[in-house]
């Protein structure tokens, strides 16, 4: 096998944290002379990592992340994945964070759309995601012609589904303020008898979060027009 070259080299730059997920931590690197976002996953974590490479390399839309490279040295596991400029929460941050963003976004009805036509590419995948929320929808804009997308992120929680949109749902995954009323209805069963039942999940669970997603938007974006014109 041939040497990789300093051009195919991924570097991270540790003092630019993009963000934390589930299983690893977001930083901003380069690789192939492209500004790209290295997720460093440590390997302990083997099980979630599979699951987001496996999910990742089926993916070829505008509206879901791109996954560009893998690799894996003795402590991590590696993806070198599409830049974005923000998460969808930051949007919203107060105008005194630094962390805020003030970049270009598309008309609300487009990012809504934009979102639902990414979801539904990920269904056609026969893969539900299983943490549909804010901080899983990412803002990428093209420096060249300032054209804006909205791109979903963060598999470590995706699952395959059947030919009918279900999968083996043994242990609920996600973010609690985002469940769909059959995960919370089963998350007090098994509270209640102390025990884990295997059911049937859907991929309806993600459209349930996803119009939550729809909601927390447009409130926010209501009260952010109320405040610019007070």
């Amino acid at each position: 096998m041939a040497a990789s070259s300093s051009v195919d080299k991924v570097t991270i730059d540790r003092a630019k944290i993009l963000g934390k997920g589930n299983f690893g931590i977001v930083f901003e690197g380069a690789w192939c002379y492209l500004k790209v976002a290295v997720k460093r996953i440590p390997l302990e974590n083997a099980a979630s990592s599979k699951r987001e490479e496996s999910a990742l390399q089926k993916f070829n839309h505008e509206n879901v992340i791109k996954l560009f490279h893998v690799e894996e040295n003795d402590d991590f596991k590696i993806f070198v994945l599409e830049f974005c400029d923000a998460s969808l929460e930051k949007l919203f941050l107060k105008e005194n964070d630094p962390k805020k963003y003030r970049g270009p976004m598309p008309p609300e009805t487009e990012v809504l759309l934009q979102l639902a036509k990414g979801l539904e590419y990920i269904h056609q995948k026969e893969l539900v995601h299983r943490d549909i929320k804010p901080q899983n929808v990412l803002i990428w804009v093209n420096p060249n012609s300032n054209q804006v997308l909205m791109k979903w992120a963060d598999f470590g929680f995706s699952k395959r589904v059947n030919e009918r949109g279900t999968y083996t749902m043994s242990a609920v995954k996600g973010t609690y303020d985002y469940f769909a009323p059959e995960i919370l209805k089963h998350l007090d069963e098994a509270s209640s008898t102390g025990n884990e039942v295997q059911k049937r999940g859907t991929v309806k669970s993600d459209v349930f979060a996803e119009g939550l997603v729809f909601g927390y938007f447009i409130v926010e974006v209501i009260i952010w027009w109320k405040w610019l014109v007070s």
